[in-house]
């Protein structure tokens, strides 16, 4: 049987082609699953960290993405130690799961200016405040926000691969896309 145009899970280009649709759409719609990805990273003593982030930017010509977080946040010195992360998004409605692996760099400082700029006021009082992201407080009030433009981090995601599983109710297809082959893709077994 033929596959249509729809059917975008039965094509490795059209795969590729859907995760960059869904990743930008991400980046603009709120509602979005790509919106909130799971950025996991390695913490220092073997255990693996995963937190919901927010994606800022996609960049399908850069192969980028492009995250904002407090640089004083445990996820800073994980990154700093191994740059090596995963990004994971599931698309409920598509049964589409999204392994994003990536090479991070950390901007902060000056660089961040012109984007901090643009930060609403109520977005900016997640950058900055004391105590310091995940230190210990008797009582959720103990926190005080500041926005500080100093703890503004831009993270930027150089992806090296990109790993599918659609779970199609026919049957499951996973693929792998690299930046090394130019992203041409290989199926794998689900």
């Amino acid at each position: 049987m033929r596959a249509v145009m729809s059917d975008w899970w039965t094509s490795l280009a059209e795969t590729h082609a859907e995760v960059w649709r869904r990743l930008t759409r991400g980046v603009a719609d709120r509602r979005a699953p790509a919106r909130h990805p799971v950025l996991a990273t390695q913490r220092q003593g073997g255990f693996a960290e995963a937190r919901v982030i927010v994606l800022r930017g996609a960049d399908r010509e850069a192969g980028t993405l492009e995250l904002h977080t407090d640089s004083a946040s445990s996820k800073i010195t994980e990154i700093r130690q191994n740059p090596g992360v995963t990004l994971l998004i599931w698309e409920q409605t598509a049964k589409l799961q999204i392994r994003l692996r990536c090479h991070i760099t950390v901007a902060t400082g000056a660089e961040t200016a012109p984007i901090w700029a643009k930060v609403p006021d109520t977005a900016r009082q997640v950058y900055g405040g004391a105590p310091e992201p995940g230190q210990p407080i008797d009582q959720p009030e103990e926190f005080s926000a500041n926005p500080d433009p100093n703890r503004f981090a831009i993270l930027t995601c150089q992806i090296a691969e990109i790993e599918t599983l659609h779970l199609g109710q026919d049957r499951h297809r996973r693929a792998l896309f690299s930046a090394k082959d130019g992203w041409a893709g290989q199926w794998l077994a689900p």
